[in-house]
Protein backbone atom coordinates (compact mmCIF):
# COMPACT_ATOMS: atom_id res chain seq x y z
CA UNK A 1 0.00 0.00 0.00
CA UNK A 2 1.31 3.53 -0.90
CA UNK A 3 2.16 6.12 1.91
CA UNK A 4 0.07 9.10 1.43
CA UNK A 5 3.16 11.20 -0.21
CA UNK A 6 3.95 8.68 -2.29
CA UNK A 7 0.45 9.00 -3.69
CA UNK A 8 0.67 12.52 -3.67
CA UNK A 9 4.15 12.89 -5.19
CA UNK A 10 2.75 10.68 -8.10
CA UNK A 11 -0.20 12.68 -8.70
CA UNK A 12 1.79 15.78 -9.15
CA UNK A 13 4.34 13.97 -11.05
CA UNK A 14 2.08 12.64 -13.14
CA UNK A 15 0.36 15.85 -13.86
CA UNK A 16 3.87 18.18 -14.45
CA UNK A 17 5.99 15.72 -16.20
CA UNK A 18 4.55 17.55 -19.87
CA UNK A 19 5.39 21.06 -18.58
CA UNK A 20 8.68 19.83 -17.19
CA UNK A 21 9.88 18.30 -20.69
CA UNK A 22 8.54 21.31 -22.39
CA UNK A 23 10.69 23.60 -20.57
CA UNK A 24 13.98 21.40 -20.75
CA UNK A 25 13.22 21.34 -24.65
CA UNK A 26 12.72 25.33 -24.19
CA UNK A 27 15.85 25.59 -23.31
CA UNK A 28 17.15 23.69 -26.00
CA UNK A 29 17.15 20.45 -27.89
CA UNK A 30 17.57 17.07 -26.39
CA UNK A 31 16.88 13.85 -26.56
CA UNK A 32 14.89 11.45 -24.39
CA UNK A 33 17.90 10.02 -22.33
CA UNK A 34 19.29 13.01 -21.94
CA UNK A 35 16.22 14.91 -20.45
CA UNK A 36 15.96 11.80 -17.96
CA UNK A 37 19.14 12.62 -16.49
CA UNK A 38 18.86 16.68 -16.34
CA UNK A 39 15.29 15.94 -14.44
CA UNK A 40 17.44 13.60 -11.92
CA UNK A 41 20.11 15.46 -11.98
CA UNK A 42 18.04 18.88 -11.65
CA UNK A 43 16.28 17.50 -8.78
CA UNK A 44 18.93 15.75 -7.07
CA UNK A 45 16.83 12.27 -7.77
CA UNK A 46 13.74 12.95 -5.93
CA UNK A 47 12.22 13.35 -9.63
CA UNK A 48 12.94 10.84 -11.80
CA UNK A 49 11.09 10.09 -15.49
CA UNK A 50 11.17 6.29 -16.52
CA UNK A 51 11.39 6.78 -20.53
CA UNK A 52 9.05 4.12 -20.93
CA UNK A 53 6.21 6.85 -19.58
CA UNK A 54 8.80 9.88 -21.45
CA UNK A 55 7.92 8.35 -24.90
CA UNK A 56 4.10 8.28 -25.41
CA UNK A 57 4.40 11.46 -23.66
CA UNK A 58 6.80 12.84 -26.62
CA UNK A 59 4.82 10.88 -29.55
CA UNK A 60 1.74 12.81 -28.54
CA UNK A 61 3.32 16.54 -28.29
CA UNK A 62 4.94 15.48 -31.55
CA UNK A 63 1.42 14.67 -33.01
CA UNK A 64 0.03 17.38 -31.65
CA UNK A 65 2.60 19.81 -33.41
CA UNK A 66 3.96 20.98 -30.02
CA UNK A 67 7.59 19.59 -30.76
CA UNK A 68 9.32 17.73 -33.55
CA UNK A 69 12.09 15.73 -34.02
CA UNK A 70 15.39 15.03 -35.96
CA UNK A 71 17.90 12.27 -35.97
CA UNK A 72 21.61 13.00 -35.14
CA UNK A 73 24.15 10.97 -35.74
CA UNK A 74 26.31 10.07 -32.16
CA UNK A 75 29.00 8.32 -32.90
CA UNK A 76 29.75 6.02 -35.92
CA UNK A 77 26.77 3.94 -35.56
CA UNK A 78 24.33 5.31 -32.93
CA UNK A 79 21.83 7.82 -33.45
CA UNK A 80 19.91 9.80 -31.27
CA UNK A 81 16.52 11.43 -31.69
CA UNK A 82 16.59 14.75 -30.78
CA UNK A 83 13.21 16.81 -29.90
CA UNK A 84 13.07 20.59 -30.58
CA UNK A 85 10.16 23.05 -29.19
CA UNK A 86 7.74 24.86 -31.96
CA UNK A 87 6.45 27.73 -31.19
CA UNK A 88 3.00 26.39 -30.83
CA UNK A 89 4.46 24.17 -27.96
CA UNK A 90 6.27 27.51 -26.43
CA UNK A 91 2.58 29.19 -26.26
CA UNK A 92 0.91 25.71 -24.68
CA UNK A 93 4.21 25.69 -21.98
CA UNK A 94 3.14 28.83 -21.14
CA UNK A 95 -0.56 27.86 -20.60
CA UNK A 96 0.14 24.73 -18.74
CA UNK A 97 2.55 26.62 -16.70
CA UNK A 98 0.15 29.70 -16.12
CA UNK A 99 -2.39 27.47 -15.24
CA UNK A 100 -0.43 25.13 -12.79
CA UNK A 101 0.56 28.64 -11.13
CA UNK A 102 -2.74 29.40 -10.49
CA UNK A 103 -4.07 25.63 -9.23
CA UNK A 104 -1.08 26.05 -6.62
CA UNK A 105 -2.04 29.24 -5.43
CA UNK A 106 -5.31 28.42 -4.67
CA UNK A 107 -4.40 24.98 -3.36
CA UNK A 108 -1.88 27.02 -0.70
CA UNK A 109 -4.77 29.66 -0.19
CA UNK A 110 -7.37 26.61 0.44
CA UNK A 111 -4.58 25.17 2.90
CA UNK A 112 -3.82 27.80 4.80
CA UNK A 113 -7.42 29.54 5.05
CA UNK A 114 -10.12 29.88 7.62
CA UNK A 115 -13.78 29.84 7.42
CA UNK A 116 -15.02 33.57 5.79
CA UNK A 117 -11.55 33.65 3.31
CA UNK A 118 -12.12 33.85 0.27
CA UNK A 119 -10.29 33.16 -2.93
CA UNK A 120 -9.35 36.35 -5.11
CA UNK A 121 -9.75 34.80 -8.34
CA UNK A 122 -9.40 38.67 -10.26
CA UNK A 123 -5.97 38.89 -8.46
CA UNK A 124 -4.54 35.67 -8.81
CA UNK A 125 -5.97 34.93 -12.87
CA UNK A 126 -9.81 34.66 -13.62
CA UNK A 127 -9.84 31.28 -14.87
CA UNK A 128 -11.81 28.49 -13.76
CA UNK A 129 -9.71 25.08 -12.56
CA UNK A 130 -11.29 22.11 -13.52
Amino acid sequence: MLNPRSQLLGGLKKATIEMILLKLLKEQDMYGYQMTQQVKKRSNGLYTILEGSMYPILYRLEEQGYISCYEQKAGKRQTRVYYRLEDPGREYLEEIHSAYEQALSVINFLYESKEGDIFDHEENGNQKLY
